[in-house]
């Protein structure tokens, strides 16, 4: 079932939903609206393969990660960078959610969240946001801006058993 903003507030209370910073604002009907962090992950332009073999793959060591304070980074007509959430999820088993972009951003061809949208329950990280430029024109990002939405839903049964936790405390792009 996915959360309303009451059931959205009463889980924070409770400590199974947690968002540092919150800002009340952010939260809508059904869904809270994350802010862009300040650190992106740029990837090398080269004509070399990305060989991926195993799990074990590391996007990490494909690029170099920025930190632009002062912003914006611009991102031109085709190109994928990493970017994070400014804010750090905290989910109990209880709860998941789905990481989304915003309409208004999609409506000029900034892709916020390629793949990949699901929150497990038992994290406690910063969003990893996969943003791809489809417009024809070089886009400027703002640290600050609210770019995507979290929303979340109740969890019936989870197990935190023997899963892959190698981004459960993530905290850089």
């Amino acid at each position: 079932m996915i959360l309303g903003r009451r059931e959205i507030l009463a889980l924070m209370e409770s400590g199974d939903i947690r968002i540092e910073p919150f800002d009340e604002k952010a939260l809508g009907p059904a869904s809270y609206d994350v802010a862009l962090g300040s650190e992106f992950r740029i990837f090398d332009k080269t004509p070399e393969f990305i060989d991926i073999r195993s799990d074990d793959f590391d996007p990490a060591q494909y690029g170099d990660l920025v930190d632009v304070i002062d912003g914006p980074l611009e991102i031109q007509p085709g190109q994928l960078v990493l970017g994070v959430t400014k804010e750090r999820i905290t989910l109990s088993e209880r709860v998941m959610g789905w990481i989304s972009g915003r309409s208004r951003f999609a409506r000029i061809g900034l892709l916020v969240h390629v793949s990949s949208n699901l929150i497990q329950p038992g994290v406690s990280n910063r969003q990893i946001l996969e943003i791809v430029n489809l417009s024809p024109r070089p886009i400027r990002l703002w640290p600050g801006v609210r770019i995507a939405q979290v929303v979340f839903e109740e969890v019936k049964g989870a197990e935190l058993g023997p899963v892959d936790r190698r981004y459960f405390y993530q905290t850089h792009p």
